[in-house]
């Protein structure tokens, strides 16, 4: 017995000497299991050491106590240990676990979106400052091991493309997550596009109840050597977290709050689809029409049963029809809360899930609808394109009924696939085929699940589809391309506010777009949209080679110091720049513009929606310097009889040679009946960076049955000290139709433009001193040019010359004069002289590290007119830069 009691004694002083070597930290230390330290939350324990029965109030905290031994009414001296400040233990962040209770870090919320359903606000976004402030809006976390590489980037300016009938963004604020490997690509896009969080969210969750969303994504496989075939996705989708309905279709999405109220009245428009010619028309048959009501109880009941019939307003009454001809259009207005509906229907209009319509119609139609909740900010009724007619009929021999139903749109939805192939047989071929939904709820406050329609019955989608195909087998080469544009096609989507109401009109405030409009292809859309409010207005094509954000042809203009007069009018300047009408190249679609420098209002698509056709064109490299093309464009729209055929064939010569210089050479000519306008948005030339605006360019429509030419030559030689260059460019319609048919549409039997330039320049240094004497000459016959219709024949003499003079180590002085004789052939007051002398001190100093430029001068103009008293004009400045080089 006394050796049991010895051995339990002994057993008790080593356990009391490892209570006292190792601490009870407690779970401050984490959880060993197996090779791994876990940090998963244990919730608090007890410590041992720290149980104390003492009857005096416990304020010490326990880890506090079993470490350091703190009595909290302890006497604090600080005469050896000197007093420190607390340091925020908020310094080195939070903490943060996941979803398992894993410990992920200390440190700080860059980013977070989580939706809780069924739950209100229960979509929330966090954006924390440091995103914009540390990462520049930027976070990318990524991997790569063998073949497999991955990066998921989160950006409020991310550029992303899948392709380009689906989706394309200069800047979207989202997520992307890619994936790739040697045989597959892989991409998939999220965005809350209705409230993205921009750089940051202020420090806040931004709490939402209705939300738009935005999901896409495509796949890329390898297949064999040469081809790769693609799927792609793009949809944004209303939805609200007050339902926890996940079944159905997932892409349809969900009625918001704000959309969810009792349909009171639907209003259905009938419109002429080519209203310019005031023929054909819509024609709608009242006796063949009705509607269709649906009740929550699954009963259905047709309008002309129960005596419940549409007001019908405007049209012209034709015998057995209703026609809309021209800017007429027929009205019909299903009020749910008429008696004749609440007399005569089986039950309320709050019962009502689903209303469809069976409209027969002919011709050449539109199809529009409404409803008292499809409005605007001033709650005025907005219409929405729901059909229109294919070419344009006149004898009612596309007569048939169309049955829709009535809903608020809800999704954009487009899915499609891509093939590649790369040198099959020497052909390349690029294929695309996607199809559009834009689904429709008919909304009823008291149902968990609404009735989903989309387009018409028989056409639920809309197609668009393209094929290019090329071969080079030297000296000949071929190009074919083939395509369809379903003119209601659609990447744009409605994005709802916070409360769930719509703005069915704006543009800018309830849409986003899947495929921008970004002819300049710079970093910003050019258009104003709700995820992208400041638009572009910069927006030139083709005008900025040298990719410094201003026109080329006021490259002198920027956004802190303006200038009104483009170059190739400025004194000085205008020797070396020339004015646009003197860029050449293809103007396939016949508006007097090349089409590499055009920007529009559309969506950047490959082809124009409504439009349909082929173009193929062969040719043969003669020479490595001469090439011959020729080719055939068959155009037509799809909701009109509108078309653009042609027959062209075309030259382009470019040989340089170090003794006779460069010749260029561009001759195209060919056969057109195109009547397909094509309107312009452009940057007029005298626009400023700063305020500029763009100018809208109508469609002349010269080439309805014409022929069209146009013939460039230039040449440029650059020697040591002589400089030489002439350019013709000479634009030509001559319209093969009678007279008769020209004074019907407007047409002058001749359209033109006709341009000469000729300059020479010499520069030689005599000493310090450098000068060059320069000559422009500038001939201009036209009947028109880019931005107007105007008929001009002018020729400007300019003589000049430039002298400068290095006047100490880094001072130089530079004077100019220049003399220009205009003489504007067809107006006798536009006739002037002028002389323009100009002086200047130029200095270039570094000061700070700083490259500084100091000007300092002056210049006067005088111009003589013909018909006018001279004018005198003066500049004088002092003018400082900094620059880095």
């Amino acid at each position: 017995m006394r050796a049991k009691f010895s051995t339990l004694c002994l057993l008790l002083s080593v356990l009391a000497g490892m209570a006292e070597a190792q601490m009870d930290y407690g779970m401050r230390l984490g959880l060993r299991q197996g090779a791994e330290t876990s940090f998963r939350p244990q919730g608090p324990g007890v410590m041992l050491d720290a149980l104390d029965p003492a009857v005096r109030r416990w304020y010490v905290p326990q880890e506090l106590y079993n470490e350091y031994g703190w009595r909290q009414w302890e006497y604090t001296n600080y005469a050896r240990d000197h007093f420190e400040r607390y340091v925020n233990t908020a310094l080195e962040g939070d903490y943060f676990y996941d979803i398992y209770g894993n410990f992920v870090t200390r440190g700080w919320l860059i980013f977070n979106n989580t939706q809780t359903r069924p739950q209100q606000f229960g979509n929330t976004l966090f954006k924390s400052e440091r995103f914009r402030q540390w990462f520049s809006e930027v976070v990318v976390a990524g991997d790569q091991k063998g073949e497999y590489a991955y990066a998921l980037t989160l950006s409020s300016q991310l550029r992303t493309t899948l392709t380009p009938m689906t989706f394309s963004k200069p800047r979207m604020d989202g997520v992307q997550f890619d994936l790739a490997t040697d045989r597959y690509e892989t991409t998939l896009i999220y965005s809350r596009i209705s409230s993205p969080g921009g750089g940051e969210t202020g420090g806040q969750e931004v709490l939402r109840t209705n939300n738009t969303t935005l999901v896409a994504g495509r796949f890329v496989g390898q297949i064999g050597e040469y081809a790769r075939l693609g799927f792609n996705l793009a949809n944004s989708h209303q939805s609200n977290t007050l339902t926890d309905r996940l079944a159905g279709n997932p892409f349809s999405g969900l009625l918001t709050v704000g959309q969810n109220r009792t349909i009171d009245l639907v209003q259905i428009v009938l419109r002429d689809d080519s209203p310019e010619d005031e023929v054909g028309g819509a024609a709608f048959f009242p006796a063949g029409s009705d509607v269709v009501i649906t009740y929550s109880d699954g009963r259905k009941e047709r309008g002309k049963d129960i005596g419940f019939e549409p007001v019908v307003e405007g049209g012209f009454v034709e015998k057995g029809f209703i026609a809309a001809k021209g800017v007429e259009e027929i009205r019909l207005l299903y009020d749910f809360d008429s008696l004749d509906f609440i007399e005569r229907a089986s039950a309320a209009n709050d019962s009502i899930v689903n209303v469809e319509f069976e409209l027969v119609v002919g011709n050449d139609y539109q199809i529009w609808m409404t409803s008292n909740n499809q409005t605007n900010r001033q709650g005025e009724l907005v219409l929405h394109l729901v059909d229109q007619a294919k070419g344009k009929i006149k004898d009612a021999t596309n007569l048939r009924t169309i049955r829709f139903a009535y809903g608020l749109p809800t999704a954009t939805h487009i899915f499609g696939g891509t093939l590649e192939l790369l040198d099959v047989a020497g052909f390349d071929l690029y294929a695309e085929y996607d199809l559009n939904w834009n689904y429709r709820k008919y909304p009823n406050a008291f149902a968990e699940t609404h009735r989903t329609s989309s387009g018409v019955e028989g056409r639920r989608y809309a197609p668009a589809w393209m094929v290019n195909v090329a071969k080079s087998a030297h000296p000949f080469f071929m190009f074919g391309e083939a395509y369809s544009m379903d003119p209601l096609y659609n990447t744009s989507t409605f994005v709802t506010l916070g409360t769930g109401e719509i703005n069915y009109e704006s543009e800018r405030e309830g849409i986003v777009e899947l495929v921008e409009d970004n002819d300049d292809q710079d970093r910003f859309p050019d258009t104003v949209r709700s995820d992208w409010q400041a638009g572009d207005p910069q927006v030139f094509p083709g005008w900025d080679q040298n990719n410094d954000f201003v026109p080329d042809f006021n490259q002198n203009d920027n956004l802190v110091k303006t200038n009104i007069i483009p170059d190739y009018e400025e004194p000085f300047l205008r020797f070396g720049v020339d004015r646009p009408e003197f860029l050449f190249g293809v103007d396939m679609n016949n508006n007097f513009w090349v089409d590499q420098y055009e920007n529009d209002e559309e969506p950047d698509y490959p082809y124009r929606r409504d439009h349909r056709g082929y173009n193929v064109y062969g040719g043969v490299n003669a020479t490595p310097k001469l090439r011959l093309t020729a080719g055939v464009l068959r155009e037509d729209l799809i909701s009109s009889d509108q078309k653009n055929h042609s027959v062209y064939a075309a030259l382009t010569f470019d040989e340089n040679s170090p003794r006779f210089g460069r010749l260029r050479v561009f001759e195209m000519s060919k056969k057109v009946e195109d009547d397909i306008p094509n309107p312009l948005l452009q940057w007029s030339p005298d626009n400023t960076v700063l305020g500029g605006v763009l100018t809208r360019v109508d469609d002349p429509l010269l080439a309805r049955d014409t022929w069209v030419n146009q013939l460039f030559v230039g040449h440029s030689l650059q020697g040591t000290a002589l400089h030489l260059m002439s350019k013709l460019n000479y634009v030509y319609f001559r319209q093969l139709m009678g007279q008769a048919k020209r004074r019907e549409l407007g047409l002058d039997e001749t359209d033109f433009f006709l341009g000469l330039i000729n300059k020479a320049s010499y520069r030689y240094q005599l000493g310090q001193l450098v000068l060059e004497p320069r000559w422009k000459s500038e001939f201009r016959k036209q009947s028109r040019s880019l931005f107007d219709a105007v008929e001009r024949t002018s020729l400007m003499q300019l003589f000049s010359t430039l002298m400068e003079v290095q006047l100490l180590q880094v001072t130089r002085l530079q004077a100019g004069v220049e003399y220009v004789v205009f003489n504007d052939f067809d107006i006798d007051a536009e006739d002037f002289n002028s002389l323009t002398v100009g002086l200047q001190f130029a200095n270039t100093s570094a000061y700070h590290g700083y490259q500084v430029m100091a000007l300092a001068g002056i210049a006067l103009e005088r111009r003589d007119f013909k018909e006018a008293e001279p004018s005198t004009t003066s500049r004088s400045f002092v003018t400082i830069y900094a620059g880095l080089e």
